[in-house]
């Protein structure tokens, strides 16, 4: 479901992923020269999480990055939003010239995309707008028309309903954080990498598309974490605070 949406720089900024308040905003550049979101050095004292080779967990892992933090939205236009706090930008080009990759879509986008890059096309499914499951391979379209109809018809609310609940304690990368009361606006991030102390402490890279339609970013986590990475507890003060709409619940692509 897609709304239109109006964007006035300097006093409010409405958004049809939702309204966010603009407070301590950030535009940050990694030091390091960075590759792919496994780059992204782990706080003093965490080491990033293994996964096996072929999960979809490490292939966020191995999602590349762009050069700088510089955002493109559908038109090609660089996206000036003086309330991100840009730790990355994944380097995944949008596929439409159409404002159809939204936060919700392109959670599901990266998810296509492993099944594509990884030989699984018969695995592949999506969404309805109930959560119902579409199989690609019992549609007859090729791999855009299939996402094209997809992110035509789902939202988050697809996603919170069709995805299989988790507990915040067993989140990893790939793993989703929705937000969607009643149907209509709502919001998704995305985990794209996680470490943990010896002790057990857990931290997280989180990231997100929004609107209008635009390339994938990770945030830096700022006084909502440990150097640029999220606890999970922070994930969701950050969200109150900044992209209130909704109750946070946690799922995962099966």
């Amino acid at each position: 479901m897609k709304v239109h949406y109006l964007f006035i720089p300097v006093l409010t900024v409405f958004l049809s992923c939702g309204e966010r308040k603009s407070e301590d905003t950030f535009e940050v550049t990694p030091v390091l020269p960075l590759r792919t979101v496994a780059d992204i050095p782990a706080p003093e004292g965490y080491i990033i999480d293994q996964f096996p080779e072929n999960s979809f967990s490490r292939f966020i892992q191995s999602l590349p990055l762009k050069d700088g933090p510089v955002i493109s939205d559908y038109t090609g236009k660089r996206v000036i939003n003086p309330i991100y706090r840009v730790m990355a930008v994944v380097d995944l080009p949008l596929l439409f010239n159409s404002d159809l990759e939204q936060c919700a879509d392109f959670s599901m986008r990266i998810w296509a995309d492993f099944h594509l890059k990884t030989g699984r096309m018969d695995s592949l499914y999506l969404f309805n707008y109930d959560g119902k499951k579409q199989y690609f391979n019992k549609e007859h379209d090729t791999y855009r028309t299939f996402l094209k109809r997809a992110f035509s018809v789902s939202n988050s609310h697809s996603l919170k309903m069709g995805c299989r609940k988790i507990e915040p304690a067993r989140l990893k990368p790939g793993d989703l954080i929705v937000q969607n009361d009643d149907g209509g606006i709502g919001h998704v991030s995305m985990i794209m990498n996680s470490a943990r102390r010896s002790t057990g402490e857990v931290l997280y890279l989180v990231g997100f598309s929004f609107m209008p339609a635009q390339e994938f970013h990770i945030e830096n986590a700022m006084k909502y974490g440990t150097s640029g990475w999220f606890g999970a507890e922070g994930y969701v003060t950050f969200l109150k605070n900044h992209l209130d709409l909704g109750v946070p619940v946690f799922r995962r692509f099966e």
